[in-house]
């Protein structure tokens, strides 16, 4: 079963990966670092509400659409 943790992650490392942007070029505009952007990607640690919506402009995602899909994944 997968946690929400680890759906958001993967949805948020999918349309990073698509993008061909690497986690060290989403943790500089975020202004954390790699490590930080990795344990949100592999749901180790939950991202806070105001980073995912940051996260999502960067990723030029609706974050309705990420809730959608995590939604039909997730526990």
């Amino acid at each position: 079963m997968t946690s929400y943790n680890e759906a958001i992650g993967k949805w948020l490392a999918d349309r990073r990966e698509s993008l061909g942007l690497q986690q060290s070029d989403v943790g500089e505009r975020l202004g954390v670092t790699k490590s930080a952007v990795h344990y949100w990607e592999t749901g180790k640690r939950t991202i806070k509400a105001d980073t995912m919506l940051e996260y999502c402009k960067i990723l030029d995602a609706d974050p309705q659409e990420l809730i959608r899909d995590v939604t039909k994944k997730a526990v």
